[in-house]
C-alpha cells in the first residue's frame, strides 16, 4: 500500500476590534421651580391702617418650564412688627399660594416673603403700608364759642360752652366729652356730654368765688387738641365788709412820715377787693395827721391814706369808715418815737461795737419799737444769740461774713452775746 500524503491547511483569521460609532449619553440638572409674585392680584403694594388685615391677601405663582405647579408649599413670614396666616399654605391646581397679612401697630412700611427652597426667584417679597388710625379732632367751632365771657362771682354765664369734634374733617357724633373746672364754687353742668349730629357739645358754666380770670376744659381721650380750654372773667360781688390791709402797728419818729400808708380793703362777701367806694379816715387819738382825709379803692379794693407824726412821743389810732360794711370802722394803730428806727453792730475779733455811738462789748443800742438791728461780720467766726428776757431769735449757726438782721417789735431791754466766745462779746438793745 502506498503512503498518502495529507496536506493540512490552516486558516488565520485577523480579529478585527469593534468599535460603537452611536451618540454619546450625559447627565443633565432638572430645570428649577420658579416662584414669583402672581401679577397684578399679588396683593403687593397696597395700604391700610395699622394694626388690621389688608384687604387683598398676598399671592404667589410656581412654575416649573412655564407651566403651572400644584402642591408645592410656601413658607410665609412677616416683619416689622407684622403677622401672616397661614405660616405656609400649597400651591393650588393654579400654582397660586396665598396668605393674610395683618400690619403692625406701628405707621410706616411693613414687609412680608414666600419662601420656595431651592425655587428661583425665592424669596418673594411684598410691602405694605401702614397708616396712623385716623384720631378725632376736638377744638372751638368757629362760632358761639362761649369763650371769654364775663359774669359776677358765682354766676351761671349766660352762653352754654361748646366745642366741636370732627374726624377727617367730618362732625362725629357719639363722642363723650368731658367738662371739668377748678376753684371753690366753680361748676359745671353736665359734667359729662355727648356730641350731637352736628359734632357739638355743650355745658354751662358757673363761675367760682375768686374774681379775676378762671378756667373751664373740654376734654376728649385721645383726640387731637385735647383739652380745650375756656376762659372767663368773674367780677367781685357788692362791697359788705371792710379789712385791714397793711399800715398798722408802726413807728416813726416825731415830725415824721410813717413808712407804709395805711391801707384799708373794701370786699365782697368773698374777701374779692371792690373797687370805688369811698373811705373817709380820722385820726382818733395821739399826735399826728392823716392824709387825704377820704380815698377811694382802687382797682384791687384798696383805699389808702398817709399819716405824718406829730411833735408829741406816744401812741396814735387811727379809723377807716366806710358805712353799712362790717368790720366799720377799722382802728390802725402806731406809735410816734423820738428814737431811731435803725441801729448797726460790727462784729469783728472778741467785739460788738455800735456804729452809732462806738460803745463795744457791751454794745449799747437804743431804737423805737419796730425798729432794725443789723449785724455786721467783720472778722473771725462769731454768732449772735439772745440771752435775757425778753428774748430774740438769734442765728442758729456762726458765720464769719455777712449780715443779720432782726426787727424788735415789742419794747424792752434785751440781751446778748456771742455764740462762739459768750460773754467775751456781749451787747444791749434797748427798744422804746
Amino acid at each position: 500500500m502506498g503512503v498518502r500524503s495529507v496536506r493540512v491547511a490552516f486558516v488565520f483569521a485577523a480579529v478585527v476590534p469593534l468599535v460603537w460609532s452611536g451618540c454619546s449619553s450625559s447627565s443633565e440638572s432638572p430645570t428649577p421651580d420658579v416662584i414669583a409674585a402672581n401679577g397684578a392680584s399679588s396683593g403687593n403694594g397696597q395700604s391700610a391702617q395699622v394694626g388690621t388685615v389688608l384687604p387683598e391677601s398676598l399671592k404667589v405663582v410656581v412654575t416649573l418650564s412655564g407651566a403651572v405647579q400644584a402642591g408645592k408649599t410656601i413658607t410665609w413670614a412677616a416683619r416689622n412688627g407684622a403677622s401672616i396666616s397661614p405660616s405656609s399654605s400649597v400651591t393650588n391646581a393654579g400654582g397660586v399660594a396665598s396668605a393674610s397679612l395683618t400690619l403692625g401697630a406701628s405707621a410706616g412700611i411693613d414687609t412680608a416673603t414666600a419662601t420656595l427652597a431651592g425655587a428661583t426667584g425665592s424669596p418673594v417679597v411684598f410691602t405694605a403700608t401702614a397708616s396712623a388710625v385716623p384720631l378725632p379732632v376736638i377744638a372751638k367751632p368757629t362760632s358761639a364759642t362761649g369763650d371769654s365771657q364775663t359774669a359776677g362771682v358765682t354766676a351761671a354765664l349766660p352762653n352754654p360752652l361748646r366745642v366741636l369734634v370732627t374726624l377727617t374733617g367730618a362732625p362725629q357724633a357719639g363722642d363723650t366729652v368731658v367738662w371739668g373746672t377748678t376753684g371753690a364754687g366753680s361748676s359745671v353742668n353736665p359734667i359729662k356730654a355727648v356730641t350731637d349730629a352736628s359734632g357739638i357739645a355743650t355745658t354751662t358754666w358757673t363761675l367760682g368765688q375768686v374774681s379775676g380770670s378762671q378756667t373751664a376744659t373740654a376734654t376728649l381721650t385721645g383726640a387731637t387738641g385735647s383739652p380745650v380750654t375756656f376762659t372767663a372773667t368773674a367780677s367781685p360781688g357788692a362791697a359788705t365788709q371792710l379789712q385791714i390791709s397793711s399800715g398798722n402797728n408802726q413807728t416813726a419818729l416825731v415830725n415824721a412820715a410813717f413808712a407804709q400808708s395805711l391801707a384799708a380793703l373794701v370786699a365782697d362777701q368773698f374777701g374779692n377787693g371792690v373797687a370805688g367806694d369811698t373811705v373817709a379816715w380820722a385820726v382818733a387819738t395821739g399826735s399826728a395827721t392823716i392824709a387825704p382825709p377820704k380815698s377811694v379803692s382802687d382797682a384791687n379794693g384798696i383805699a389808702r391814706a398817709s399819716l405824718t407824726a406829730g411833735g408829741s412821743v406816744g401812741a396814735v389810732t387811727v379809723t377807716a369808715t366806710h358805712a353799712g360794711l362790717t368790720g366799720s370802722p377799722l382802728t390802725f394803730t402806731g406809735n410816734v418815737s423820738s428814737s431811731p428806727l435803725t441801729a448797726s453792730v460790727n462784729v469783728g475779733n472778741f467785739f460788738f461795737k455800735s456804729v452809732r455811738n462806738a460803745s463795744q462789748n457791751p454794745a449799747v443800742d437804743t431804737i423805737a419799737v419796730n425798729g432794725t438791728v443789723t449785724w455786721n461780720f467783720t472778722g473771725g467766726t462769731h454768732g449772735v444769740q439772745s440771752t435775757g428776757s425778753p428774748s430774740f431769735t438769734g442765728q442758729s449757726a456762726a458765720v464769719t461774713t455777712g449780715t443779720f438782721q432782726f426787727t424788735f417789735t415789742s419794747a424792752g431791754s434785751y440781751s446778748y452775746d456771742c455764740l462762739v466766745h459768750g460773754t467775751l462779746m456781749t451787747g444791749t438793745i434797748v427798744v422804746q
